[in-house]
């Protein structure tokens, strides 16, 4: 009985519709691991596409700076011999009063980095599939919060002694005007009271020392960290970009 119902299955074909089921599973599995794989990719074109574009902003961000600190040592210096000797150099009190504004620490740059943090948060780093570009990246933007201490360690007590003493329309006008912070730019200040801050400017000694600070911090900053900054940014943007084209 058990032989006669043995024979009656179709073996072969059973046999071959197993092997049908498998293959379709197989090649559908094929097809979700390729479409992911594309998926992949194509996130990872995108990612290394707005990378790119971060790091153009930050080349941007550091010619801004660049001729911030340039116009800020300028400033500085034009100032430097009334604060340390009440000697204007027959510079006009006007232009005076604004150098001496321009010369105070300006912000630290606030580099790009939404692309990098995003790919951190979001635990999509690995879609960067060269593990050299990998590694640049998160260097590069560890490079930038290390060398942060340039700009952090800046004196602010110029800063601070100026604002506090130059009236705050002043100090808008100044803003508003002189952009960038050229040497010799003058706004419209009354007399008695440009000639009463230049007085007062040069009978605080105590100013020249956060001046030598500025002066020399941000000649070190222009410099060395600007141009550490530039290298590096360039460096990993033609990385970058290489890889694109493969």
């Amino acid at each position: 009985m058990a032989a006669s119902v043995s024979s009656r299955i179709a073996w072969p074909r059973l046999g071959a519709e197993a092997v049908i089921i498998i293959a379709s599973i197989l090649l559908a599995l094929g097809v979700d691991e390729w479409r992911e794989e594309r998926r992949n990719r194509t996130l990872e074109r995108e990612y290394l596409v707005r990378l790119i574009e971060d790091l153009d902003a930050n080349i941007a961000i550091l010619n801004r700076q660049r001729e911030t600190e340039t116009s800020q040592i300028a400033n500085a210096r034009a100032i430097y011999p009334l604060v340390t000797s009440g000697d204007l150099h027959g510079m006009d009190n006007t232009i005076a009063v604004t150098a001496s504004y321009n010369a105070s620490p300006s912000p630290t740059p606030n580099w790009v980095d939404d692309t990098i943090e995003e790919l951190k948060t979001t635990g999509r780093l690995s879609l960067i599939r060269d593990p050299g570009v990998r590694r640049n990246l998160l260097a590069y933007y560890r490079f930038l919060e290390a060398q942060d201490w340039t700009y952090q360690l800046m004196s602010t007590e110029y800063r601070d002694a100026i604002r506090a003493r130059m009236d705050p329309d002043i100090q808008l006008m100044i803003r508003a005007q002189c952009q960038p912070r050229t040497v010799g730019c003058r706004v419209k200040i009354d007399d008695a009271e440009a000639a009463a801050y230049i007085d007062w400017l040069a009978n605080n000694p105590s100013l020249a020392d956060g001046l030598r600070r500025v002066i020399a911090q941000w000649s070190r900053g222009e410099s060395e960290y600007l141009p550490r900054v530039e290298t590096r940014t360039d460096e990993l943007k033609h990385q970058i970009e290489n890889e694109l084209r493969e």
